[in-house]
């Protein structure tokens, strides 16, 4: 009991003179001692640390560690871009599929029949009447083309016959057919539209029956051309009618 009343007593006196500033200033210590004191403690720390096995240990990271960390941090920040490159190539992959699964536009088809069914009249019969050439075609006194320098007209002559008892009513200006013909020279050209009143390509009338209609078709081509021969076609709607004449 008496020792502990000592003990007691001299801890009381210990924190009086610690508080009222009085005994012995305390020691100062340089850097190093303070070093030396703070690498002990923390070495008494790690080695009663369950969890560390060696003590102390360095805490800058190794070279290879901080290389493993900078490779990482690339391969984080190229992989954004990789991933879009891959889905750029596979939306061109699926564009590429959806282009290729597209149809082609269907080539011109090409059929032989008369030039009748190919103007859509069947009931008619169209007979070619041959061809002449001229620089100028009038059509009576009121209507005049003129093909022009170096040029002229090939003017192929066609009866249109109705052999039925019944009068026919015709629109060739309205069934949208176009009209081309072939020369020797192995050009193709069209046939000029016109106002003609009595054109293949634009007559509007009534065929009667048991009655015929003269028509023509201009074709403009260079002067000195060969006009025998003449291949015609007719096309409608991407099909290309080779014809009878």
């Amino acid at each position: 009991m008496m020792g502990r009343n000592i003990k007691m007593a001299a801890v009381a006196f210990t924190a009086i003179i610690t508080l009222t500033g009085c005994g012995t200033k305390l020691y100062d210590m340089t850097d190093a001692e303070q070093g030396l004191i703070a690498n002990y403690s923390a070495y008494v720390v790690a080695k009663h640390n369950i969890y560390q096995q060696d003590g102390m240990t360095n805490a800058t990271e190794s070279p290879g560690d901080m290389e493993d960390a900078e490779d990482t941090e690339k391969v984080d920040e190229t992989s954004p871009d990789n991933s879009l490159s891959q889905d750029n190539k596979t939306s061109e992959a699926g564009n590429d599929k959806s282009s290729n699964s597209q149809k082609e536009p269907s080539a011109t088809q090409e059929k032989k029949v008369s030039l009748a069914e190919a103007t859509g009249y069947g009931s008619l019969e169209i007979t070619y009447d041959g061809v002449n050439e001229s620089d100028v075609y009038n059509e009576g006194s009121y209507y005049s083309m003129t093909a022009g320098s170096g040029n002229t007209f090939a003017v192929m002559k066609f009866t249109l016959k109705n052999p039925t008892g019944e009068d026919i009513n015709v629109d060739m200006f309205g069934n949208a057919r176009t009209y081309k013909a072939t020369f020797p020279d192995g050009k193709e050209y069209t046939a000029e539209g016109t106002f003609l009143t009595y054109s293949l390509n634009t007559f509007q009338g009534t065929v009667k029956a048991h009655d015929a209609v003269d028509v023509v078709l201009l074709f403009k081509i260079p002067q000195g051309t060969a006009c025998d021969n003449i291949k015609m076609s007719v096309i409608k709607d991407n099909e290309k009618s080779l014809i009878e004449l």
